[in-house]
């Protein structure tokens, strides 16, 4: 959901089933990939940065886009970091920047890339029914492993149920609560 103007910040995945082989879901921490640039490369943190990456999403029922840095920056610390690279509008990018600045983009946002899939810095787990894991979208990457369907077609399914909340939102309502 990088194309909105404000993502969601906290993303809730409940398992309502997760019979099949496979499937296990896992969540990285961008922050620590993107500390590690800022500290090591800083070339690349500034690419990430600075350069604004066309997002564009048009199913049948709307059309999204949007243009923001992959790491959004709030003084000196990490805010927010923006990626989903099923959804770069590459076209746009390659009319918004000179291709110099588009290979050293590519090459920086591949390296951040690599650090999110570092088992080192990623959690994965294979949700069961029930299971309700809340994670923070603005440094949480998440995804999920592929999964095996019989040949038959029996043996099982997977259903998992996504919700969208502002952080303020659920402040606000924790902070409502009377303690017993």
């Amino acid at each position: 959901m990088p194309y909105y103007t404000q993502t969601p910040s906290a993303y809730f995945f409940h398992c309502v089933a997760n019979e099949l082989e496979g499937g296990e879901s896992f969540w990285s921490d961008t922050f620590s990939a993107v500390h590690h640039i800022r500290e090591t490369k800083p070339e690349m943190f500034d690419l990430l940065r600075r350069v604004h990456v066309p997002f564009r999403q048009y199913p049948k029922e709307w059309h999204m886009a949007g243009s923001y840095p992959t790491v959004e920056m709030m003084g000196e610390d990490i805010y927010r970091v923006r990626d989903c690279c099923f959804v770069i509008d590459t076209f746009q990018f390659v009319q918004d920047y000179h291709p110099e600045v588009r290979a050293k983009w590519w090459v920086a946002y591949r390296y951040l890339r690599e650090l999110m899939e570092d088992p080192g810095r990623s959690v994965q787990v294979k949700l069961e029914a029930g299971d309700l894991v809340l994670i923070d979208n603005w440094r949480v990457q998440h995804g999920r492993n592929a999964f095996s369907i019989p040949k038959d077609g029996q043996g099982g399914r997977r259903a998992m149920e996504v919700s969208y909340i502002e952080w303020s939102h659920m402040q606000n309502r924790l902070l409502k609560i009377e303690p017993e």
